[in-house]
């Protein structure tokens, strides 16, 4: 039971997960989105722990973040700009209860940070993509 968050820098992006044993503690809230309207809706719903799902493109290189019980998402940040007429997510900042820390994209843009205080955990993704991740919110367990 290891769920898993991949993403590349081209926002080409796998997101899979939805970390069903912290949701039932306690129901998430859902904040967000960031970013633009154009794309299709996605959600993970909260019956899978773990899948891959691709959202945006398909260049860049694939990179993954293991999750499990003792290492979680903690805290998520990006920026927010413009690809031609289209606002996007341009990129994002992952920070784990272990300290691992991932940073995918340019960084240019309107800044965006999701932290999550006492204890909390960021539990599953949400979000719009059609050739890029145009905008991206998240499922938070208090």
């Amino acid at each position: 039971n290891k769920p898993s968050h991949s993403c590349c820098p081209t926002h080409r992006c796998c997101f899979g997960w939805f970390d069903k044993a912290t949701a039932k503690m306690s129901k998430p809230v859902k904040i967000g989105p960031w970013g633009g309207n154009s794309g299709s809706e996605r959600d993970v719903q909260p019956k899978p722990t773990r899948m891959g799902i691709k959202w945006g493109g398909t260049g860049g290189t694939e990179d993954t973040i293991n999750l499990d019980a003792t290492n979680y998402v903690t805290e998520i940040s990006g920026t927010v700009g413009k690809f031609g007429t289209d606002d996007i997510v341009t990129s994002l900042k992952i920070v784990t209860s272990k300290g691992v820390t991932k940073t995918y994209g340019s960084g240019t843009g309107t800044p965006f940070r999701v932290p999550v205080l006492d204890g909390g955990k960021i539990v599953g993704f949400f979000g719009r993509a059609g050739a890029f991740l145009d905008a991206i919110g998240f499922y938070i367990s208090p």
